[in-house]
């Protein structure tokens, strides 16, 4: 019964991204005299709009952790639709960087979503916090924050697709590296992640230990850091502007000012003595050879 019910909750939010994509396509097509950046920007923050009203429907703000990876691919479906067809293979590589890394980001959320009973443990504790106010953060905080700071990090793209390359090969080069580096630790991180909640192989009150988990306690959030900047060089590397960057910055803020922090005083707080010698041994994010 548990897995009928895991496939009936995976037919339902497939269908409501379904319902998501179609809307933000409508708002696309129904502005085509405004500039191209601005009918992205109105097609996401409708799409975010409807993902916050399933998100009601379902009390789970959970609903909203696939939009992360999905949109960007959408995204980049609408430059494809534009000029495909005079695409360079730079604006190739470009979509297909990006294209890599939605897939297998989304790809790993739904081989690791329980379905509706769960929800996100930063949500739960937002709810049990802040009460009634909690509709707050779960609009601007949880929902229309992270469409924003994933848009303004794609804003460099804008001229890689939208112009002829005229820019440097050599940093194009650079950034797309550094953006393949990024999807690699993710993946790599990722999957040693998964198999031990699969096959149940930590210790009750231990942490993971490995991997690139020996090296670095977040290398997963360090890949997602590394893609943003990568896609940022890219774009800079075709004359984008300086300010195109700050989406990059933005994300780098946000993991190390709220997403590590968060979590590793959730692991504190459940494996403080594992953690403790943990945190001793192994870098919060920049790789370091394993201490013996």
């Amino acid at each position: 019964m548990k897995g009928m019910e895991l496939n009936k909750a995976r037919i339902e939010i497939i269908g409501y991204y379904l319902c998501i994509g179609a809307l933000g396509y409508f708002i696309y097509r129904a502005t085509p005299d405004s500039p191209l950046m601005l009918r992205f920007l109105l097609a996401n923050l409708c799409m975010t709009l409807l993902a916050f009203g399933f998100s009601l429907v379902k009390k789970n703000s959970s609903v909203y952790d696939a939009y992360w990876s999905v949109i960007p691919f959408f995204l980049a479906c609408f430059w494809f639709r534009e000029d495909s067809f005079r695409w360079t293979s730079l604006q190739w590589i470009t979509a297909g960087i990006l294209s890599l890394w939605s897939w297998r980001l989304t790809h790993n959320w739904y081989r690791s979503w329980q379905g509706w009973q769960h929800e996100d443990w930063r949500y739960v504790g937002f709810r049990k916090t802040m009460g009634r106010h909690f509709i707050w953060m779960n609009f601007f905080g949880l929902h229309l924050y992270p469409t924003l700071i994933v848009f303004t990090s794609m804003l460099g793209l804008f001229s890689i697709f939208g112009q002829p390359f005229t820019g440097s090969i050599p940093v194009f080069i650079a950034g797309a590296l550094l953006a393949l580096t990024g999807v690699w630790l993710e993946w790599s991180a990722d999957n040693t992640l998964f198999r031990s909640k699969r096959d149940g192989t930590l210790r009750t009150g231990e942490v993971l230990r490995s991997g690139l988990w020996a090296y670095s306690r977040n290398p997963n959030y360090l890949g997602e850091i590394l893609f943003w900047w990568g896609i940022a060089v890219m774009g800079l590397s075709n004359q984008a502007a300086w300010w195109t960057a700050l989406g990059a910055l933005g994300m780098l803020c946000m993991f190390l000012f709220a997403s590590i922090p968060m979590k590793e005083k959730r692991l504190l707080e459940n494996r403080s003595e594992a953690f403790l010698r943990y945190k001793s041994e192994v870098p919060k994010l920049i790789p370091s050879p394993r201490l013996k």
